[in-house]
């Protein structure tokens, strides 16, 4: 899960110990239910991960959110949270306009013909967007958005930038193949390469990660269950 992972790619860059569980979303066990309730007590609120629980006496939920709040918890010198207010908000920033949205395939797949082209269109100006933001705002001693430093703005985005650089290509073709890599090669994105490069090998995101041969699978029976319903309606 793309929301789990950004909580777990904190805790390794934060060197926290931490025990995870998994949870199967499809038939969600009631020990789990109750401690969502304990982080969301919105009546109907639909118990999703990642949950975090610290000595099961505070309980929170939502990505976004888990992962400030690890980062928080267990800051160190030169950890995951920028220590200058401006940086912080660029973060933040980079998060709300590129950390997810500008990854996001999942209509691209379900697309077809004309519309499917739209989608390809739109993805290669998004990422075109991301290399403006990180020419625009990031430092040139590294790869990272703050150059040599990973920071909150990499762990929010890692989880979506992994799985569009291996699903992409192996699920689109012909003139409207899609691999997000080989588009910073066509369209001289320098600055966005360097930055995905870095995030791709990082440790914590690695560890993190599911294999490509499952997030092939998962993608697969996702599409399969959105056929049958389209199928029914």
């Amino acid at each position: 899960m793309t929301d789990a992972q950004r909580a777990a790619i904190a805790l390794e860059e934060c060197g926290a110990t931490y025990e995870k569980i998994t949870v199967d979303l499809q038939n969600k066990p009631q020990n789990f239910l109750d401690a969502y309730a304990k982080a969301n007590p919105m009546l109907g609120a639909r118990a999703k991960v990642p949950l975090l629980s610290v000595d099961e006496t505070f309980y929170i939920c939502e990505s976004l959110v888990v992962a400030d709040y690890i980062a928080e918890r267990f800051a160190t010198d030169g950890g995951i949270l920028p220590s200058d207010p401006e940086e912080r908000a660029i973060a933040r920033l980079f998060t709300e306009v590129c950390g997810s949205c500008c990854f996001s395939y999942f209509s691209l797949l379900r697309a077809k013909d004309d519309k499917l082209r739209e989608e390809v269109k739109a993805f290669r100006e998004g990422l075109e967007g991301v290399n403006a933001f990180l020419t625009r705002f990031g430092i040139d001693n590294g790869p990272f958005l703050f150059g040599d430093r990973f920071s909150l703005a990499e762990c929010h985005a890692a989880p979506f930038v992994v799985r569009a650089c291996a699903i992409l290509p192996a699920f689109t073709g012909g003139d409207c193949h899609v691999d997000p890599l080989e588009i910073c090669d066509e369209l001289g994105l320098v600055r966005l390469r360097q930055w995905m490069e870095a995030v791709l090998s990082r440790p914590s995101v690695i560890a993190t990660c599911v294999s490509k041969e499952e997030m092939i699978e998962s993608t697969t029976r996702m599409l399969e269950r959105f056929a049958a319903m389209d199928q029914k309606n």
